[in-house]
């Protein structure tokens, strides 16, 4: 199902005790329905994994229990290394020296000051970045060193839709902060209002929740389909693949809009490689042949749009990779490496 994951820790086998392994970091990624925590070690290999539904309610408390809990499983003599730093991705606006994260409308919208309050819990260093940031950041260190790898837009498709930018090999915050809101761009003026207090957000078109929406209200309304009223994003892929009509005309719908997205992404900032993760791309190719056929009738009727795309390599990331923890658990690990060396210590 979209958006799911192996629930549980999972610990993997490491070849014993080598130098790679001595300094391990927490990567917690903050969804809005679920939180994914995984161990890392500084080759990048996942020795523990856990997912929990997100509790907006009580977020910080959550956090805290995850980074600790994995704290003392790796505390032991016969650990693989220890815990040196904890790494927290999270929606909203997200000030990397202080901690501190704002405005993450699908999680409440509270002031959260995580990077404090996880480092008194914990007694290790916290490092907090923007979810998407994090994210692109991983999968810009896995891309290689060819030319377009310089240049990257990571698009997360969930509960939220966000972008996580690289340019020049640098990650792109804008000076307010909020680089890569795409996710509440107006797609649709007359369409429903989002969390965000705007109507016709992409978010509200093409997310998660608005394809389960979209589905629910074509239910209701009477439309013949084998779709439930209940039916999640999940479900309405699957129908589509399987020939739905209904389910059909909402992914062609979503592709739609996202294929607009990415447009404008390729257009305003000249990126040749577009990585599509978080838990909608689990769709595979029931979300990827839809897009690229919305984006092939876009290079058909516009000789801009045939340019812009001509180089541009466009793929889904499942979200099993967990890209976003494991840019959170390399951002704590790169951060606390520069602060050791610059005699910082581990405040």
């Amino acid at each position: 199902m979209i958006g799911t994951a192996p629930v549980g820790w999972q610990q993997a086998a490491v070849p014993g005790g080598s130098a790679a392994t001595s300094m391990l970091t927490v990567g917690i990624d903050v969804g809005g329905t679920k939180t994914a925590c995984v161990v890392t070690d500084a080759e990048d290999r996942v020795l523990m994994h856990e997912v929990e539904t997100t509790d907006a309610k009580r977020l910080s408390a959550q956090l805290t229990s995850l980074a600790r809990r994995a704290v003392e499983r790796f505390a032991s003599d016969t650990s693989p290394g220890n815990v040196a730093a904890v790494g927290v991705a999270i929606p909203g606006r997200v000030e990397p020296g202080s901690g501190n994260a704002t405005l993450a409308v699908n999680l409440g919208g509270a002031d959260l000051h995580l990077g404090s309050e996880i480092e008194e819990s914990v007694g290790l260093p916290c490092y907090v970045e923007h979810d998407a940031r994090a994210a692109a950041a991983w999968v810009y260190s896995r891309s290689g060193s060819s030319a377009e790898a310089d240049d990257l837009a990571y698009l997360s498709v969930g509960t939220g839709i966000a972008a996580g930018i690289i340019l020049e090999g640098r990650v792109l915050r804008g000076a307010n902060g909020l680089a890569g809101e795409v996710g509440h761009t107006v797609a649709d003026p007359d369409g429903p209002p989002c969390a965000c207090g705007l109507r016709g957000c992409l978010e509200v078109v093409a997310a998660g929740p608005a394809i389960a929406r979209l589905a629910h209200e074509s239910v209701a309304a009477g439309r013949q389909t084998r779709l439930s009223e209940n039916a999640g994003a999940a479900d309405v892929f699957r129908a589509a693949a399987e020939g739905d009509p209904l389910a059909t005309e909402i992914t062609e719908s979503v592709a739609d809009h996202l294929a607009r997205a990415i447009r404008g992404l390729v257009l305003s900032l000249g990126v040749r490689h577009v990585v599509i993760g978080g838990g909608v791309a689990a769709a595979g190719e029931a979300l990827h042949a839809p897009l690229m056929a919305a984006i092939g009738r876009e290079r058909a009727a516009s000789q801009l749009a045939e340019a812009a795309f001509a180089q541009t390599s466009i793929e889904l990331l499942s979200p099993q990779i967990e890209a976003g923890a494991r840019g959170a658990a390399a951002i704590a690990r790169r951060r606390f490496s520069a602060q050791q060396r610059e005699g910082v210590g581990n405040g």
